[in-house]
């Protein structure tokens, strides 16, 4: 397979297509499809010889994984750009999207050199397992029961102009990644350093009065002057403390803390999406400090 240059196909687990297939525009399409990718646990006991597999017997252990790809994502070969995401990345950035939109069981458990069906008759496709870790966090209480529609056309509204995003960038970037990659943290407590440490990064260039200087920009880009902005800052400041309390060993990290920061950062993502502008140091101070006709 040489995912640089030819068709790649993106294998997808969760909810059903609800369409036989969508284009997301440039030759991009999603469509329904059919594989079960599995992993057997399997036991040797002899050692392999340079080069050659483990001698009979193989004994199965109990145990395995496996996942229902029930959706394809096609990135055709004539879709290059020189200032995008390469093509196995582009294979990550529609599942993080629809991840995002829709639900975190979404994954891209599998790439492969042609459509999925095709490997019913085909013995030399060829499908490399991507995402297959099967332990995850549970941190969205919004798991969508099914994929709809409007979660499509949002996915195909934003997927180029925030790729240019993510490119430009770097704490936007940083972001959007930590929020996709805490469902895979192996703990509460590295999910939630991983997304304040994100936050801090783009709210707070500085480094001196982090849990005030964060709480008052993030609450200053998602709320207008007033009794709801600084209820918000309270808030963020209090989850704040948790983060704080994770990155000095504290064992006490409550699941409901890291589904708000969770939230939170989701929310301010969606803000950035909306805009299509991720917010610069003069902004967030104009925020704080002008009223809506830019006065002092």
């Amino acid at each position: 397979m040489n995912i640089a240059q030819d068709d790649v196909f993106g294998g997808l687990t969760g909810p059903a297509l609800p369409v036989e297939e969508f284009a997301f525009g440039q030759g991009i399409t999603i469509s329904r499809t059919f594989a079960h990718l599995m992993a057997p646990f399997l036991m040797a006991f002899s050692p392999a010889e340079p080069g050659k597999a483990h001698p009979a017997p193989l004994r199965a252990a109990k145990g395995g994984f496996g996942f229902d790809i029930v959706m394809q994502l096609h990135i055709p070969a004539d879709f290059q750009d020189d200032e995008w995401f390469d093509r196995l990345n582009t294979i990550w950035w529609f599942t993080a999207l629809l991840r995002f939109v829709a639900s975190p069981s979404i994954l891209a458990a599998a790439v492969a050199d042609r459509p999925f069906h095709d490997g019913s008759s085909a013995s030399d496709i060829e499908i490399i397992p991507i995402e297959v870790e099967s332990r995850r966090l549970l941190i969205s209480r919004q798991d969508a029961p099914e994929l709809t529609v409007d979660h499509l056309e949002w996915v195909k509204k934003v997927w180029h102009p925030a790729g240019k995003l993510m490119r430009e960038s770097p704490a936007f970037n940083t972001l959007f990644q930590a929020s996709d990659q805490a469902l895979f943290a192996r703990t509460p407590s590295l999910a939630l350093l991983s997304l304040w440490g994100a936050l801090e990064a783009l709210f707070s260039p500085a480094r001196a009065e982090l849990r005030f200087r964060v709480s008052l920009n993030i609450s200053a880009f998602l709320e207008k002057p007033g009794a709801t902005r600084l209820a918000l800052q309270k808030k963020i400041a209090k989850l704040y403390d948790a983060r704080s309390a994770a990155a000095h060993g504290s064992a006490n990290t409550q699941p409901d803390e890291l589904i708000e920061t969770f939230v939170l950062v989701k929310r301010v993502l969606a803000e950035i999406l909306d805009r299509n502008e991720v917010p610069s140091r003069d902004e967030l101070e104009k925020l704080l400090f002008c009223v809506e006709d830019g006065s002092v």
